[in-house]
């Protein structure tokens, strides 16, 4: 998450819309395993 938030503000500062893109791929990756790990969570209780 914290690569993620790192490219949201170079992408901000610098103009660069594809670094955005980027940290919108790598946090919906990050909340996907989230997600999934709390499922996984939940199963063994």
């Amino acid at each position: 998450m914290g690569y993620a938030r790192d490219l949201s503000i170079d992408g901000l500062m610098e103009d660069k819309p594809q670094l955005l893109w980027a940290s919108h791929y790598l946090c919906a990756l990050a909340k996907a395993l989230l997600d999934d790990a709390e499922l996984g969570m939940m199963k063994t209780h």
